[in-house]
């Protein structure tokens, strides 16, 4: 039998993700938790084949929970799935050694196709992420287009510190930190930190 763990917020989104996934295995046992905190419970508890997370219950910092998983349970296959509209966090999870990555607008078919192939052990990312990243690899360095002071306070932002700890570290108000923060973020074309990252890694990677 299958064990899943599912860590999705919206209650009808998570049970068309269980229906799909039992429509194409009946032999599955599937659990579900409501936030971050829970989920690493249910981990510590037992064990899992398959892991699956909605990114809007996810932030930077706890990507690095995905490797402390993978430590624990080193056979388990994580899947993420994420907004059509903020493509940039694809990045990040993969980096972070998921296996498969969706946005989730992607049809019931797409995702069988998506959870088979993760559990074959292949890696799986959906045709219109695969199209975005090669169209974001081929675009202008947008790092560039920083002050030096904007590319110091990102590089705070990449090791997960916050503004107030920023502002402390330079010596400066958290309403200056506040408002350079947003000028990177509208450089950078996103609109969180887990976007930034991801940016940035796609940036780098191209260089």
């Amino acid at each position: 039998m299958t064990r899943i763990l599912l860590v999705i917020k919206n209650d009808l989104f998570r049970m068309g993700i269980a229906s799909s996934i039992t429509e194409y295995d009946e032999n599955v046992h599937i659990e579900n938790a409501g936030d971050w905190t829970t989920m690493q419970s249910n981990l510590n508890q037992a064990d899992f084949d398959v892991l699956i997370v909605d990114t809007n219950l996810s932030s930077y910092s706890n990507l690095v929970t995905l490797e402390k998983i993978r430590s624990k349970q080193p056979d388990i296959k994580i899947i993420v799935l994420g907004e059509e509209t903020e493509k940039e966090w694809a990045l990040p999870y993969l980096r972070k050694g998921v296996d498969g990555v969706c946005i989730k607008t992607i049809t019931k078919a797409e995702f069988q196709t998506a959870f088979k192939t993760v559990l074959m052990g292949k890696k799986y990312l959906d045709d219109e992420l695969t199209d975005f990243l090669l169209m974001e690899i081929s675009n202008p360095n947008l790092i560039s287009l920083l002050t030096a002071r904007e590319s110091e306070i990102m590089q705070f932002l990449l090791k997960g510190h916050r503004t107030v700890e920023i502002a402390k570290e330079l010596k400066l108000a958290v309403s200056t930190i506040s408002t350079m923060k947003n000028n990177i973020y509208r450089k950078m074309k996103v609109s969180n930190i887990v976007d930034l990252v991801g940016k940035v890694n796609l940036l780098q990677h191209r260089a």
